[in-house]
């Protein structure tokens, strides 16, 4: 839908994460002229489902008391406004509506009920937040009146808080934290959770989606570029049930924006940024929906380059600003509607991230100087590919899915400091790592509607593919020879079937129970030459098993509710190849030939509040988990990587977000989490101290935020926002020794804006004052053993974004 007003909010609260607190927007008076016609496609069903539903088609934010709502709504298919479409459903509901402004819609209970069309009231209390419909339990619904640890950003705070990738979200999401080692090279983790800073062969932490298919497996985040995004949902703990493998920390998923049948629309947005002590770096983003079909078939795209300067030295090569980056992509997306119930989306999305180095120091020379013989660049190409057929009517909801996935990325070490243990003398040496994953998956995932009693949910979920890996390590001299030279290729199979099914015993009191069955094989093949000879390796296993859920919640009243929940993830084991030829494995000092599987499970109670009229939005929630046969990706002193199950591990703490609405110019936003992440018990023969923590995540963060918004002579709107964000002390390795500490910094950063109806122009300053804190140990696996590695943030920069809507 069109964005008609200067003064819009995508509403909700932020650990709802809406984008935080600041995602509020000034309140208006009420929308008078009718909205722009949205298509719907909503079957007959209870009032409270069909505002759900109704909310996520016309990309509103919702809020108020829907609990109150009675009856069903009717059917509703075609284009319409969304006041015609609102009092449709509320009619004899006993409800009526408020739009504090054109993207955010109140309820407010009427008594008694009436069976004339609600109307629209003045707002005159009406300061309540919005809540953005999410889909991350496979079914739209209302994160702060749902049972999980769920944080939504909306696309509007994206774009008014200039966030561009999802390392930005740390200040916005309770619990999350984001490796520095560089754009499309980053490690996500949610909630304390950490299996290490590295990532290797094990399976990701955190399961990233892009809608309805997943994107990542053995990889770091690829980094794409948060352009025409709808919204990013979090959602915190282990979800093996729904999601499989590789979701032991949560799943992160990107929401983009649907194609509109309807309407031709355009947005462009072109920006400049400078680095201190740096250089200037640049975006541009275009997007353009176009109806092929009116009603029918429609086309949306979105293209977009950036650039950023770097601000690492390197005066033993006489070079400056070695880190700078490029970020380039295209997302198009082919829409139909086959029926009024049924509809298909074809999805292509393409990105190239190319680093010209790495962006860390080295404490004795300073935060950003460092003296590597070698650059080490590093590029990051994401292709994929997707079919989605979704269909929705009285029957419930099913949605098939199929994709092809291509995420390649290749890294380049200097290996000078380990090139004589390779037999490599004289001169600089490099190690190069190519790695491709190519994976193809479907999903088939089917709800029942969700007024009965007894509701819940089905699905069917399979993928194939490979994973090939080429390591290299060669002299850089004239003759070129080569020390190492490993290729390895990992086959992957997986099937599942899961389920969850919801009792709801009374109108407060609900359970529900989840249990997915999976079955995993994988082979692998790998094979290594050094001017000693070479080995060659064939393996193959496959691991089946359970994954379970039991949830009950309990809504004490209206704005109040408690939840308790017990879930499983895991992750499959695999086979190291990596080391040197004469090197053994399963002997005391060196890698296990195969590492296990590891499970996790959690333990959780929650509570949500609602208040003030929904002017203030809270959650808590308190949380103890249990992990077992830890993998981590872990490096040799001759920089060889192997994955190992490090011990048992535990982590329990206490997770809060909250949304406080001062007033209508004033919003503010807080989140923090408090978590003691240990070893509990080692494996003997992986060296770590007693009291390891587990690496790469602190015990203590929070953030706070501003958001001040009001409406200027001429139909101008001013907005100030305001973020800090601590990240306490943590360790890079299981060591916890001084060399490898970081962490222990404040992070600031300040959005002013003007809107004037269709245009927009943003200044943002980050790291005003400068701060040059160690936020990441690690950059070269060479290293880690020999020097100290300091990654300082960016340093302070100030950036100029233009964008209009067309």
């Amino acid at each position: 839908m069109r964005r008609k007003s200067l003064i819009r909010r995508h509403g909700a609260w932020p650990f709802v994460l809406m984008a935080g607190l600041g995602a509020g927007a000034a309140h208006a008076a009420p929308a008078e002229r009718p909205s722009a016609p949205v298509r719907l496609q909503i079957p007959a069903k209870p009032v409270r489902a069909s505002l759900i539903d109704f909310a996520l088609q016309a990309d509103l934010s919702l809020g108020g008391d829907l609990e109150a709502c009675v009856g069903a709504a009717p059917a509703l298919y075609g284009r319409m406004s969304s006041q015609t479409a609102l009092e449709r459903i509320l009619e004899h509901s006993g409800c009526n509506y408020v739009m504090p402004d054109p993207r955010t819609v109140v309820i407010r209970k009427t008594a008694p009920p009436r069976a004339r069309p609600a109307s629209v009231v003045a707002p005159t209390t009406s300061l309540g937040w919005g809540e953005v419909v999410v889909m991350a339990q496979r079914y739209p619904n209302l994160p702060g009146r749902t049972p999980y640890a769920i944080s939504v950003v909306s696309g509007s705070t994206i774009a008014r808080e200039t966030l561009t990738s999802l390392a930005d979200l740390t200040g916005q999401v309770a619990g999350m934290t984001v490796t520095n080692l560089g754009p499309g090279r980053d490690k996500i983790l949610l909630r304390g959770l950490s299996d290490g800073a590295f990532t290797g062969q094990a399976q990701s932490m955190v399961a990233l989606y892009l809608d309805d298919v997943p994107i990542t497996y053995s990889a770091p985040d690829p980094d794409l570029r948060l352009a025409d995004i709808e919204r990013v949902e979090v959602m915190r703990g282990p979800q093996g049930t729904l999601y499989g493998g590789g979701s032991l920390g949560g799943v992160l998923r990107i929401a983009t924006r649907k194609p509109d049948l309807d309407r031709y629309q355009a947005n462009v947005l072109a920006g400049l940024a400078y680095i201190w002590n740096g250089g200037v770096g640049d975006e541009l983003e275009a997007t353009a929906n176009i109806p092929l079909i009116p009603g029918r078939v429609a086309l949306r795209a979105v293209a977009y380059r950036d650039s950023q300067t770097g601000y690492i030295a390197n005066p033993t090569l006489g070079l400056k600003h070695v880190n700078g980056s490029k970020r380039e992509g295209v997302r198009a997306t082919l829409r139909a509607a086959l029926s009024p119930h049924w509809t298909a989306t074809l999805g292509l999305t393409t990105q190239s991230i190319n680093n010209s180095d790495t962006q860390y120091g080295l404490r004795r020379l300073g935060p950003r100087l460092r003296d590597n013989a070698v650059r080490e660049p590093h590029d990051n190409d994401f292709d994929d590919v997707s079919l989605t057929l979704a269909g929705n009517g009285g029957w419930g909801r099913l949605t098939g899915s199929v994709s092809r996935l291509s995420h390649h990325f290749d890294s380049r070490y200097d290996a000078t400091s380990v090139a004589t243990l390779y037999g490599l003398r004289g001169g600089p040496a490099a190690f190069d790592e190519e790695k491709a994953i190519d994976l193809t998956v479907g999903e088939v995932t089917y709800a029942t509607p969700s007024e009965h009693r007894i509701h819940g949910l089905v699905g069917a979920f399979g993928s194939t593919g490979a994973i090939h890996l080429h390591s290299l390590l060669h002299g850089l001299t004239a003759s070129g020879l080569t020390g190492y030279d490993e290729q390895r290729r990992d086959k992957i199979n997986e099937t599942a079937l899961y389920g969850e099914v919801t009792f709801d015993a009374t109108k407060r009191l609900s359970a529900t129970a989840g249990l997915r069955w999976f079955d995993f094989r994988f082979d692998t093949d790998s094979r290594t030459l050094q001017t000693t000879g070479q080995r060659v390796f064939s393996g193959s296993d496959n691991a089946t098993g359970l994954s379970p859920k039991i949830l009950l919640s309990y809504a004490a009243r209206p704005g109040l509710l408690f939840y308790a929940q017990t879930a499983e993830g895991y992750r499959p084991g695999g086979f190291n190849t990596a080391g040197r030829i004469g090197q053994a494995f399963d002997v005391a000092g060196a890698p296990a030939r195969r590492y296990q599987a590891d499970e996790l499970w959690n333990y959780e109670l929650g509570v949500k509040l609602r208040g003030w009229d929904d002017r203030l939005q809270a959650r808590v929630a308190l949380f103890y988990a249990t992990w077992e046969a830890v993998q981590s990706d872990q490096y040799l002193a001759d920089g060889t990587a192997f994955t190992a199950n490090i011990g048992n591990g535990a982590n329990r703490g206490v997770e809060a977000e909250a949304a406080l609405r001062l007033n209508d110019q004033i919003d503010l936003r807080a989140a923090a989490l408090l978590n003691d992440p240990q070893i509990t018990r080692q494996n003997l023969d992986f060296s770590s101290r007693h009291d390891a923590s587990l690496p790469g995540v602190a015990r203590t963060s929070a953030s706070i935020a501003a958001d001040y918004h009001r409406p200027l002579p001429h139909e101008l709107t001013l907005r100030l926002q305001g973020q800090a964000t601590y990240v306490g002390a943590s360790y890079v390795t299981f060591d916890a020794d001084n060399m490898h500490e970081m962490g222990e910094y404040l992070g600031l950063r300040g959005v002013a804006s003007l809107e004037a109806g269709a245009w927009t122009l943003a200044a943002t300053v980050d790291n005003p004052l400068g701060a040059h804190a160690n936020s990441f140990s690690f950059g070269n696996p060479f290293l880690i053993t020999r020097d100290q590695i300091i990654t300082p943030p960016r340093p302070r920069t100030i950036a100029l974004r233009m964008s209009a809507r067309f």
